[in-house]
């Protein structure tokens, strides 16, 4: 007993302590590293087999073009991909990573690997992967959209762009397009 409380209770105030005395020190407890909101983002966009993606390189570009850091490749590129966003994440990026299809198995094992490095994820977004989905404990928010309706698995993407630019853009802390004229009209 420590201060008359049971065992589990001093446990959890000392890891607490712990946790509280490394942030106030600035330095991470490795286990409870998380990207900040305030961090600067760096999305990863996977594309699927032969990079037949329709409409997902264009999305990275007007991610681009919104002042998000983004870099586009092939799935076959993972391996390169987690050790640039590993030191991405070392300079104080935020890691966002979406897939299609192959890009989207491609992006678990990316977030996987990064987890297993100690990095957190913030979002990982899969469109029609094909294969089972397994996502790591680092990552924050994990998104899986599948084809509806007359959708498929090419179509899927441009299909879902507004909903994966929402997703993308409130990850970063940005309004989407959308947004931003629902509070313009709100305003007049």
């Amino acid at each position: 007993m420590f201060l008359g409380l049971g065992r589990q209770a001093a446990w959890r105030i000392a890891v607490a302590g712990v946790v509280i005395a490394s942030v106030w020190l600035g330095s991470p407890v490795r286990g409870f590293a998380q990207s900040t909101p305030q961090a600067q983002p760096h999305l990863y966009v996977l594309l699927g087999f032969g990079d037949m993606s329709p409409g997902l390189r264009e999305f990275g570009a007007k991610m681009q073009k919104r002042g998000i850091p983004t870099t586009v490749g092939s799935y076959t590129a993972w391996e390169a991909l987690t050790k640039q966003a590993a030191r991405e994440y070392q300079s104080g990026h935020a890691i966002l990573i979406v897939g299609h299809s192959a890009g989207g198995a491609a992006g678990m094992v990316m977030a996987a690997k990064l987890g297993d490095a100690g990095i957190p994820v913030r979002l990982l977004v899969t469109l029609a992967p094909w294969t089972e989905l397994k996502v790591s404990s680092n990552v924050r928010q994990s998104v899986n959209i599948v084809p509806t309706g007359y959708e498929n698995h090419f179509t899927v993407i441009l299909a879902h762009e507004r909903e994966l630019t929402r997703y993308v853009t409130q990850a970063v802390g940005l309004r989407s397009a959308a947004g931003k004229n629902k509070m313009q009209r709100a305003a007049q």
